[in-house]
């Protein structure tokens, strides 16, 4: 990686499998360094947990990030092929200090990552991140093999569909048909028993992993798939998961996509009626469809925005005592109920409660809810100034905001994990939010594009 190029991004390491900061030596590294920082903070004689999705890399990077951790004398149990949620749900239950998982989510088989938890739901934030990573950049890997301090524990599985059924209240399900899409990634093995020991039929695709077809046509990216097994199968509603399952993208009985804004419509305006909503507000980000800011506003229900990043969702769910959050990717939070934490296959069985409880289709609980005309686009940069300093940006995006005046927004921001610009633009006007998109991205290529 480019010297002065940071470690961690928004969403933890990521990268090309094998390469850069994911060689093998350079993980290593990492597992030493974050070894240093238990110690520091005392607990180093505690294990760690590791595991992650169906890559095919992810078993070079467990045994290099143990190697480092055992190399400061901490022990590793490895729970294998696991959702990212499951890894940090049971940090206590093994007594452990962290999880790493070793997964990159919804990117494609040949990148992977590393995202660390330190327990009750709390990714690492920006300063242990820096911690760590100022660490990395320094430490010296000591000579010799390092002693092997991992073990296999297979029954974390068990104990995760235990962990979800408890904390959905075990619904009974009898009588509900649903459609699984997996992804070929982590949520493979552990979906199916999930939804049928509480009495639903399930349909599944996706769950056949081969450690290359991980979100390959497949998954929360790709929801025409599951959309077309809903209406093959007659299920009440789908669900398509990312390759680490902490994504829930929902189809209707119908085969019409339901996104995380939808959920969260969802599941507010029921919460709301059973006087369970605390606050009366929810909390979304930046990305959030100004549809959903107006059908909350319509019943009363407030929309609290944070920066991208289901870590900043969790964050201001705690601090303001909120229950419910999530972002239009699918992360959906249901607060204290599931330690703040994002997990597809949870937000699934909510949704199937709420259904069975209501005696109603997905379509019909979401009547009234409508998303605002919204384009995303992106450009590939060739560098990462601030957008403020770029001449000539002030200017046209405060012009682009006065065109659309008070029926939309516009967000414009850099990927956290690609080299890219993203731009967003919403509102009522379907063919002006376009034309406002296409300038705006024509106006960073010319400035700031890759060539």
């Amino acid at each position: 990686m480019a010297a002065g190029e940071a470690l961690f991004g928004t969403d933890g390491v990521r990268g090309r499998a094998g390469v850069g900061p994911l060689e093998p030596a350079s993980v290593e590294r990492l597992g030493l360094a974050l070894g240093d920082w238990l110690r520091a903070h005392g607990d180093a004689g505690k294990p760690a947990l590791v595991g992650g999705d169906t890559r095919e890399s992810r078993g070079a990077i467990t045994r290099a990030l143990a190697a480092g951790l055992a190399r400061r004398a901490i022990r590793s149990i490895d729970l294998g092929v696991l959702p990212t949620a499951a890894l940090a749900l049971l940090i206590d239950d093994y007594a452990a200090s962290c999880a790493a998982v070793i997964s990159a989510s919804h990117n494609p088989a040949e990148d992977n990552g590393i995202k660390i938890f330190t327990g009750h739901g709390a990714k690492f934030g920006d300063a242990e991140a820096r911690w760590v990573e100022e660490r990395w950049r320094t430490v010296a890997t000591p000579p010799g093999p390092a002693p092997d301090l991992r073990e296999e524990h297979p029954e974390g599985a068990e104990r995760y569909v235990a962990r979800l059924m408890e904390a959905a209240g075990r619904p009974d399900l009898r009588g509900l048909v649903v459609a699984l899409d997996l992804a070929h990634g982590a949520a493979h093995a552990v979906a199916r028993p999930l939804f049928t020991r509480l009495g639903a039929t399930v349909r599944v695709i996706g769950d056949k992993p081969d450690g290359r077809n991980i979100n390959a046509g497949f998954g929360s990216l790709h929801p025409e798939a599951v959309s077309a097994l809903v209406q093959g199968c007659g299920a009440r509603f789908g669900l398509a998961v990312d390759g680490d399952a902490d994504r829930s993208i929902l189809v209707d009985e119908r085969g019409a996509v339901v996104d995380g804004d939808g959920i969260l419509a969802l599941i507010a305006v029921d919460l709301q009626e059973r006087g369970l909503l605390a606050g009366d507000a929810v909390v979304g980000t930046v990305m959030s469809n100004f549809g959903l800011e107006l059908f909350l506003k319509a019943r009363g229900i407030a929309l609290v925005r944070t920066p991208v990043g289901d870590r900043h969702v969790s964050a201001a769910l705690k601090e303001r005592g909120l229950v419910l959050g999530g972002e239009p990717s699918g992360h959906v939070i249901f607060g204290a109920d599931l330690e703040w934490l994002g997990d597809g296959l949870y937000t699934a069985l909510r949704v199937a409660e709420l259904l069975v409880r209501r005696k109603l289709e997905l379509s019909e609980a979401l009547r009234g809810f409508a998303r605002a005309p919204q384009v995303n686009t992106q450009v590939r940069v060739a560098a990462r100034p601030e957008l403020r300093t770029v001449a000539g940006f002030k200017e046209i995006l405060s012009s682009s905001e006065e065109r659309l005046g008070n029926q939309g927004r516009i967000v414009v921001r850099y990927s956290g994990t690609e080299p890219v610009c993203r731009v967003m633009v919403e509102g009522a006007d379907a063919s002006l939010v376009q034309a406002l998109a296409d300038e705006l991205a024509a106006f960073l290529r010319r400035s700031i594009g890759a060539s």
